[in-house]
């Protein structure tokens, strides 16, 4: 009785959070979501546990209850990640499956399963995956070890992360010339020009256009 209990809370949490992600969270909405269920007590049962506040109308999810309920889509997105990107699922036949995983799934092995799949955003069905710790982590580690192209030292190598530019005009010129990420490239002059060689061809930049280039910090760079 007890695992059907918390089941049920668990589906009645993820439905909330469907709802905050389409700023619907009220009970009309609620009902028209699940028009199976008395959702009333409930609700007012959630409230007294500290999870939302309810006014009879409108619904509000707690910090208590969006912590809860952020893990529960968390192992459920990811679940779907991982039958599509490693089980090899087809979308349309992963809901079911992704409801009893995320039941099951050990919290320690979320972010196992998280850093395995290389932290993704959004779930097959386009929807965002909240970030855990994990994540955190990842990302500042990859900050950390990042520079741009103009704080390379003359004569180091190192590999482009990312081109941040808004100008597709750019954008499109520097992939042409192969300015693309995981390419390695070699810093010969930094000034008055920046020169950089790729594939034994050199490429002359502006300073604004390296100052764009994001390549993995290599050890003879600048502190």
């Amino acid at each position: 009785m007890k695992l059907e209990k918390d089941y049920r809370k668990d589906e009645l949490l993820e439905t909330l959070w469907h709802l905050t992600e389409n700023h619907d969270l009220t009970l009309k909405h609620l009902k028209e979501h699940d028009p199976t269920q008395e959702h009333e007590k409930s609700l007012h049962q959630f409230a007294s546990d500290g999870v939302l506040t309810f006014d009879g109308e409108n619904i509000t999810l707690t910090e208590k209850g969006k912590e809860s309920a952020k893990s529960i889509i968390r192992r459920h997105r990811l679940a779907e990640r991982l039958l599509v990107d490693v089980l090899g699922k087809k979308v349309t036949d992963t809901e079911k499956a992704a409801c009893e995983f995320e039941h099951v799934l050990a919290p320690e092995l979320v972010d196992s399963i998280c850093i395995l799949l290389g932290h993704p955003q959004k779930c097959p069905h386009g929807s965002a995956i909240p970030e855990g710790k994990c994540c955190e982590e990842a990302r500042s580690s990859i900050e950390s070890a990042a520079i741009p192209l103009t704080k390379m030292k003359v004569g180091s190598m190192a590999k482009i992360i990312s081109i941040n530019t808004r100008d597709d005009g750019r954008m499109h010129k520097l992939l042409a010339m192969g300015l693309t990420p995981g390419t390695k490239i070699k810093l010969h002059q930094s000034y008055p020009a920046i020169v950089v060689e790729v594939d034994q061809r050199q490429i002359a930049l502006e300073d604004s256009i390296g100052r764009e280039i994001n390549v993995w910090k290599p050890v003879e760079a600048h502190r």
